[in-house]
């Protein structure tokens, strides 16, 4: 007790508190700083980890594939009868498939998706199981570039028409033939857990294979990996790939490394695949492109898509087919479901990741760092606890009457999309609203003087509701920071300017200005007001570069390899929901556009103490 007097005795003579007080919005930035730092730290040498295979029964490429030359001459006759009818239907091309399918012994159903089309999808009853365990290969007709699946197709046909002749079988294999790995096999998937009749027991891991090109050879493979809502396969499952393509001598890759970057291992190129890693786990489900394997997301089913690069590389079409054989046979060794290795983890390159321990406190850090610029907007303004005990009311009212608007446009835009003919006109026009109202949110952020006296809230209120807007982003934060890193993690550095305002609108020069002698005022007038016109540019900058749609058209147009980058993005947010079951709309939505709506109000009706002090001068 003597001693913590003695502390508190110091810390009241020197004035510390006051002092912190003062510092709270540097802290803040250095904590935002240092959660930065913290994730371009990580793929130095000393704070990531090699991959390695935890669950032993795996056993990858520990048996012999003989998916080799004999089958060969099988996928060469799948392949050309395949371009003969890539003209056709897919009814027309499905029912040719069936034809082959049943003439090995499997079992085939179709279901009809959600937009009419069918899905065909076989079942190979496995000789030594009990029918409730069961591994998927699927090869959607299209690839996530648009190209004619062919080589994937007949692959896995001719895969199909290999396993059956094996008997070391225990789970059931099911090979699916959707439209395209989007919203066809979404469908499938869902129905399968819910009204198919033929079904074929739990599924523990899916393979989408992507092949497509009418070529015997390719260069390596990539393997995406990304699911919906922050989900991952387990380690495991992308280990064992790997470690297979090693001893089939095959080039590997993630995060659309490049040829020439496949045996590179620098503190760059880790940090790329890191950065970009962190970017398409966000954006899963938004995008048109998408490679399949998020279609089985929310199921406790471990998926990955298996893309063949390149048309004239040392590999060939069999070595491509016992990278899935060899798979299959080590899942095919598991007595339980995957658990053994991690489902939260970041990959820094195929042989190197870092675990949720590692790069969680990136994300603590960019909460606290709101939590702090919120507290700030209190103290530093002198918010007193009584006038926020008397306004609560009028607090809360304002920002549920904010949330009940972002509710509304949460639920009523996407319907205006999916029940349009033209959703991607439909998708344009509120993507331009959302602009039209964010730049002009920018503008009279800027001009708030145009905003008559009466209708304007008094400077505590302002920043009562500054603080909450932070506090909730920093809540959104702490909600996904586990189980959705790389989403949360891009909100919080996308919406980092807004902590920004307080700062700026809290001027010391203001506060000069209110305690200089009235001789001095005159002088000092003009000076004081071009800069406070300059604090409100910077305010309304603020505003701007935070909006969730700003932050779309940037995305859209840098980051998404398609054309109409950011109506790509905008439309993929509005039908995620209803498509897939992304719930990064309402996450944008309801937590990141509340808040950055209840600051820009706070912006343009909120009584700063700049415009006080403007106004005393004035009168004076």
């Amino acid at each position: 007790m003597a001693l913590a007097e003695t502390v508190l005795r110091k810390v009241h003579k020197l004035g510390l508190v006051p002092k912190l007080i003062k510092l709270i919005p540097l802290i803040s930035f250095l904590f935002a700083l240092a959660s930065v730092s913290w994730l371009l730290v990580l793929p130095m040498d000393g704070f990531y980890r090699d991959t390695y295979i935890s669950e032993n029964a795996l056993m990858p490429a520990q048996a012999t594939s003989y998916f080799r030359e004999s089958e060969w001459n099988h996928v060469r006759g799948f392949r050309t009868a395949l371009q003969g009818i890539e003209d056709k239907a897919i009814p027309e091309r499905n029912q040719i498939v069936e034809g082959w399918l049943q003439q090995y012994g499997l079992k085939t159903a179709y279901h009809k998706n959600n937009r009419g089309d069918d899905t065909l999808y076989a079942i190979m009853h496995a000789p030594r199981g009990e029918d409730t365990e069961a591994i998927v290969l699927t090869a959607p007709w299209s690839t996530s570039e648009g190209s004619y699946n062919v080589g994937g197709i007949a692959t896995a046909v001719a895969l199909l028409r290999y396993f059956k002749k094996m008997s070391i079988w225990s789970k059931n294999i099911i090979l699916v033939l959707p439209e395209d790995g989007h919203v066809a096999l979404r469908s499938w998937v869902e129905a399968y857990h819910t009204s198919l009749d033929e079904t074929a027991g739990s599924i523990e891991a899916a393979l989408v294979i992507e092949y497509g090109s009418a070529s015997d050879h390719f260069d390596f493979y990539e393997v995406v990996y990304e699911g919906l809502n922050g989900q991952l396969p387990n380690l495991d499952l992308m280990n064992t790939i790997n470690l297979i393509g090693y001893h089939e001598n095959i080039g590997y890759s993630i995060q659309g490394t490049t040829r020439d970057e496949l045996q590179k291992r620098t503190y760059s190129t880790r940090l790329r695949t890191l950065l970009k890693g962190i970017l398409n786990l966000a954006l899963v489900g938004l995008k048109k492109k998408t490679p399949g394997n998020e279609a089985f997301s929310g199921w406790q089913i471990q998926a990955v898509t298996v893309r063949a690069k390149g048309v004239d590389g040392p590999s060939d079409v069999t070595q491509f087919g016992r990278i899935i054989d060899s798979t299959f046979r080590s899942v095919n060794n598991l007595l339980e479901k995957f658990h053994q290795s991690f489902f939260f983890y970041l990959m820094l390159s195929p042989d190197n990741f870092v675990s949720i321990g590692t790069y969680l406190p990136a994300a603590v850090l960019l909460a606290v760092a709101y939590v702090l610029s919120s507290l700030g907007c209190l103290v530093i303004n002198e918010v007193q606890a009584k006038f926020i005990a008397q306004s609560a009311y009028k607090i809360l009212t304002i920002f549920i009457f904010v949330e009940l608007g972002c509710l509304m446009l949460a639920k009523t835009l996407p319907l205006f999309v999916l029940g349009s003919d033209d959703d991607e006109s439909v998708a344009a026009l509120i993507l331009y609203g959302f602009t039209v109202l964010t730049f002009a949110s920018f503008v009279l952020s800027i001009k708030n003087q145009w905003i008559p006296k009466k209708y304007r809230m008094d400077k505590s209120l302002t920043f009562c509701l500054i603080a909450l807007a932070l506090f909730l982003i920093s809540l959104l934060l702490t909600a996904l920071l586990i189980v959705n890193f790389a989403l949360a993690f891009l909100i919080g550095l996308a919406a980092l300017p807004l902590t920004f305002i307080q700062p700026l609108v809290t001027t010391s020069n203001l506060k000069l200005l209110s305690e200089s002698p009235k001789e001095k005022r005159k002088d000092l007038l003009s000076y004081l007001v071009n800069d406070g016109n300059s604090k409100r540019l910077k305010i309304g900058l603020c505003l701007l570069v935070s909006s969730p749609f700003f932050i779309i058209y940037i995305i859209g147009n840098l980051f998404v390899d398609e054309s109409k980058g950011a109506l790509i993005l905008m439309k993929g947010l509005l039908t995620s929901w209803d498509e897939l079951q992304c719930w990064t709309w309402f996450i944008v939505i309801l937590g990141w556009f509340s808040a950055w709506s209840t600051v820009a109000l706070s912006c343009i009706f909120g009584d700063f103490e700049i415009d006080s002090v403007e106004s005393k001068m004035k009168k004076e």
